[in-house]
């Protein structure tokens, strides 16, 4: 009966039901029964404190090094954010200069309509066909006059040379 008394006690305190009038009617023995469970129960909440705490440090380093990776990619994401900016203000400055340059070309189209309009005009009025005529038979006649003088040379120079010759 005293060993089940020792057991229940061993129990009971692990319950933490064991009253201060049982604990005195236990012996001498049942009280170093008691006193080793509770040794080993501490050992073994030591090793598993120890193992809970290797796995926490295992944990923060893990942290610490995602933490670590997380700032870096931070890093390069404001970096692609400032270039990405830099880019966009370079595609606005772009767009500006185009629009820039369609605007000077449709102000050289209309530039162009209205020459092609101000010729097809000029060359349908009635005197610039004889205006035409007559300037081109100046030309004809300045012309022929150039090849005249250049016979006329050739012929002396010929003649020249010919009694020069005899």
């Amino acid at each position: 009966m005293q060993r089940k008394n020792s057991e229940k006690a061993i129990e009971g305190n692990r319950d933490c039901d064991m009253t201060e009038k049982e604990f005195h009617k236990l012996k001498r023995q049942d009280i170093l029964r008691l006193l080793l469970a509770q040794v080993k129960e501490a050992e073994e909440l030591r090793s598993r404190l120890s193992e809970t705490e290797g796995r926490l440090i295992v944990a923060e380093e893990g942290y610490e090094r995602l933490k670590g990776r997380l700032d870096d990619k931070d890093t390069q994401i404001n970096r692609l954010k400032e270039r990405l900016d830099s880019k966009d203000a370079q595609i606005n400055k772009l767009k500006g200069r185009l629009d820039n340059k369609d605007e000077q070309i449709q102000n050289m189209k209309i530039a162009l309509d209205k020459l092609r309009e101000e010729k097809m005009n000029a060359a349908i009025q009635p005197g610039s066909i004889a205006q035409a005529s007559l300037e081109l038979s100046g030309i004809f006649e300045a012309a022929q006059r150039a090849a005249d003088l250049y016979l006329e040379k050739i012929k002396g120079m010929s003649e020249e040379a010919s009694e020069a010759g005899e």
